[in-house]
């Protein structure tokens, strides 16, 4: 399987998990953890889906042009610079 892909699944997993914690830590409720946890992703889980998607292709797609970057834009950059 291609490595960036791999980092593009592990960055949408980081994605979910981060969304369904950080704004249940900063909710002041007297719900238990787990119950703030499903309420939350009962909520938002189209948007957890929404953004989850471009997590992996944003990612993906930035993974493989940075060698193309560093190689073409930077060097024609520092050629204007002469």
């Amino acid at each position: 399987m291609d490595y960036h892909l791999i980092v593009a699944i592990v960055a949408a997993m980081l994605n979910i998990v981060l969304s369904l914690i950080l704004p249940t830590v900063f909710q002041q409720n007297n719900l238990p953890f787990a119950t703030q946890i499903k309420k939350n992703y009962n909520c938002n889980r189209d948007i957890l889906l929404v953004s989850s998607i471009l997590t992996v292709l944003f990612v993906y797609v930035s993974l493989k042009i940075t060698p193309w970057v560093n190689s073409s834009v930077f060097s024609n950059l520092a050629k204007l610079n002469k």
